[in-house]
């Protein structure tokens, strides 16, 4: 079996998640240290590879193409290996059976992947999950940095805050989109996202509504994150506000997202993707966790503070409540503003006073 140091190409299926994406990028980073040599063949979503696009994090970007029947798999498998070659090495970030077969199919000579789901057979270094109980509590970063080793690259070392660059073209779109909603020149908002993927991940939008008119009272001004599904979201923040919030009716582009929270003072969101581009924006980032346990986004990085109520039945990670949400409703707008104040001040101490 090729080692990472000497292979010549290595192919990535990247996470599905563009959340986890974000998280994948010290691994990523870590590997191009590893192996300077190799031709990376980066494989997943059009989101995500949209995402990393720019980064030299990859010499070549193939969009998954949707399938899920074996023949279509197997297929996929090898028009990869078709259209870049066969790989030495394969790393197969998702936990899903469908992609190790796709990256069997490619001919990889090494297949780095944990031995979850029963796909063990498929991989030719697998690597134990550590469980506590029914969960496992390790963060993203590090899961995705623990293939290395296996692949003969110990990446102890390698920096764990995830990272995206920002290009002059997303920066002017930044500018443009504060100045459409009525942001003062030199403002920073404070941005909110309040949605997510699952509903136990999601903020109360009449706690965002009333957040936004608490801002506007201390002279802060709020900037509302709106996902292409959270339209109601939105509208009921806006009920609850009983005025317009700043950036409510406009969907940001997840390419432009990481410019738009550099303008930002503090990012208030809950535990889904965006939160990470929180951190890879170098902006003071406030978590609200409801069902998940904080443990899996854990990441290296100082002015990043999670608010979570640990009711009886937390972290239960179910996508729906059963009973009444206790864990969000909880976190009420008032206890999220003194929390998002105690990180700023936080984090302007360890900044030498600098905002």
């Amino acid at each position: 079996m090729t080692d990472l140091p000497a292979a010549r190409h290595v192919y990535v299926r990247l996470p599905n998640w563009v959340g986890d994406v974000v998280l994948a990028t010290p691994f990523l980073r870590a590997l191009r240290r590893a192996a300077p040599a190799a031709s990376i063949t980066l494989h997943g979503k059009r989101q995500g590879l949209a995402v990393l696009a720019g980064e030299g994090l990859g010499d070549r970007a193939l969009p998954l193409s949707p399938g899920k029947s074996l023949v279509g798999l197997l297929r996929e498998g090898r028009r990869v290996r078709r259209e870049a070659g066969r790989p030495d090495v394969a790393f197969v970030l998702p936990n899903s059976v469908s992609s190790a077969l796709i990256a069997r199919a490619t001919g990889a000579r090494a297949r780095v992947g944990y031995a979850l789901n029963g796909r063990r057979v498929l991989l030719t270094r697998p690597l134990r999950a550590r469980k506590e109980g029914r969960l496992r509590p390790t963060p993203m970063v590090d899961y995705y940095l623990a293939m290395l080793a296996a692949a003969g690259a110990p990446a102890d070392d390698a920096p764990r805050r995830p990272r995206l660059t920002v290009t002059p073209e997303q920066e002017r779109r930044a500018d443009d989109l504060l100045r459409r909603h009525g942001v003062p020149p030199g403002a920073r908002p404070w941005a909110l996202n309040i949605g997510g993927s699952w509903e136990t991940k999601r903020w109360i939008p009449e706690h965002a509504g009333r957040l936004a008119r608490l801002l506007e009272a201390s002279g802060r001004t709020p900037l509302l994150l709106t996902g292409p599904d959270e339209r109601d979201l939105a509208r009921r923040a806006l009920e609850a506000a009983g005025g317009p919030i700043p950036g409510a009716d406009e969907v940001v582009p997840l390419t432009d997202l990481v410019a738009v929270l550099r303008r930002c003072e503090v990012m208030i969101t809950t535990d889904s993707g965006p939160r990470h581009f929180g951190v890879a924006a170098d902006v003071p980032v406030l978590v609200l966790i409801g069902s998940t346990h904080p443990g899996y986004a854990h990441v290296d990085y100082d002015a990043l503070d999670v608010l979570c109520d640990e009711v009886a039945c937390w972290p239960c990670h179910l996508k729906r409540c059963p009973i009444d949400f206790r864990c969000m409703t909880r976190l009420g707008p008032e206890r999220v503003l003194a929390a998002a104040e105690q990180l700023l001040a936080r984090a302007r101490a360890a900044r030498g006073g600098a905002a």
